[in-house]
């Protein structure tokens, strides 16, 4: 798809010129994550994707599974894709490794858990770090009972997992990987999984701060589906939700690219301040929106032109930043409200 094909160019085109971009330790800070998207229950896209089975008192809900290869630190969807609904997160994260690079580690929650996905990245030669599931596992229900701050083991394939790794052509050898202590402020105890196995450079304290950056992923999909409205559909056909879909990660993309530009001005601005200020993406969005078609019709010197003067226009926008806040995230899914009126939508 022509969205898809000219995200991956603007990409490597901008990390390749951009060697200064934020890293974690040197690397690439990337975010693995699946989010459910609601769908038109129109036939074509219900074809396509499937539908989620409602309860007694809900009719079936179409829905389809997107997955985000995503750069915390950068704000940038590297990959990205929309599936049926019962596609498996974990392929998904496959997937997106074929566009990794050497420099890339990835963070992943606990419903990516595979002893087969631990030997893609081996084999692949990637890093990750992955919250494991303490509730499924002796070895890790051991470990967290055991107060250790971190522990090497070598986990070794059960029978479906050898299943799963010669399907997939990988090793089904024992493997050697790290787990990390991380105790909460409400007295849970985490267990983090990786393949980060130098202790000096990766300290076991150091693990509890380079896991909540995962947290950038899900700001990510509130942009998406708040700001964006990426489950407002224009069409009724499976191609039309994909190109949509496509087209308002792309656009979300080419904001975050001149964001930080403008942030270089906001920061020269504010520096008298007692907060430190940051760009309003959901501003800087809406200017985005208001110039894209124009853009991508532009060349040359016009287009240079057109750019700085967006990148200026979005430095006019910013706001303070407030570290430290923080509220208890509602579980609740009660009222299944689809759009939040706490976020503004980029107009």
């Amino acid at each position: 798809m022509a969205f898809v094909e000219l995200n991956r160019r603007v990409l490597d085109a901008y990390f390749d010129r951009h060697p200064g971009l934020k890293t974690w330790k040197g690397y690439r800070l990337c975010a693995v994550d699946g989010s459910q998207l609601r769908l038109p229950n129109e036939p074509d896209i219900v074809a396509a994707f499937g539908v989620n089975p409602g309860k007694d008192s809900q009719k079936d809900c179409p829905l389809a599974l997107a997955s985000v290869y995503y750069d915390v630190l950068n704000h940038i969807s590297i990959d990205f894709s929309i599936n049926p609904t019962r596609a498996s997160e974990r392929d998904c994260a496959a997937s997106h490794l074929k566009v990794s690079r050497p420099m890339d580690l990835s963070i992943l929650d606990r419903g990516y858990n595979a002893f087969w996905l631990y030997r893609l990245y081996e084999a692949r030669q990637r890093v990750f770090c992955m919250r494991a599931k303490t509730n499924q596992g002796l070895v890790f229900q051991d470990f967290a009972a055991s107060g250790k701050p971190e522990a090497v083991i070598t986990l070794a394939p059960n029978r479906p997992s050898i299943e799963q790794c010669r399907e997939r052509g990988l090793s089904v050898a024992p493997l050697r990987l790290r787990l990390v202590r991380v105790e909460l402020e409400t007295g849970e105890v985490e267990v983090l999984i990786t393949n980060l196995m130098d202790t000096e450079a990766f300290p076991a304290h150091a693990f509890k701060q380079l896991y909540h950056l995962r947290w950038g992923a899900e700001e990510n999909y509130k942009r998406l589906k708040q700001w964006v409205e990426i489950e407002n559909f224009s069409g009724k056909s499976a191609l039309s939700v994909r190109q949509d879909f496509y087209a308002k990660v792309l656009a979300t993309n080419l904001t975050a690219l001149h964001v930080r530009e403008a942030q270089e001005q906001v920061e020269a601005a504010t520096a008298h301040c007692v907060h430190a200020h940051q760009v309003n993406f959901a501003q800087a969005l809406t200017k985005m929106k208001d110039t894209l078609i124009e853009l991508l019709m532009l060349t040359g010197q016009r287009l240079a032109t057109r750019i700085k003067a967006l990148i200026d226009y979005m430095a006019c926008t910013h706001e303070p930043i407030r570290v430290g806040r923080s509220y208890p995230r509602q579980t609740s899914k009660k009222h299944n409200k689809v759009f939040c009126r706490n976020y503004k939508r980029a107009k």
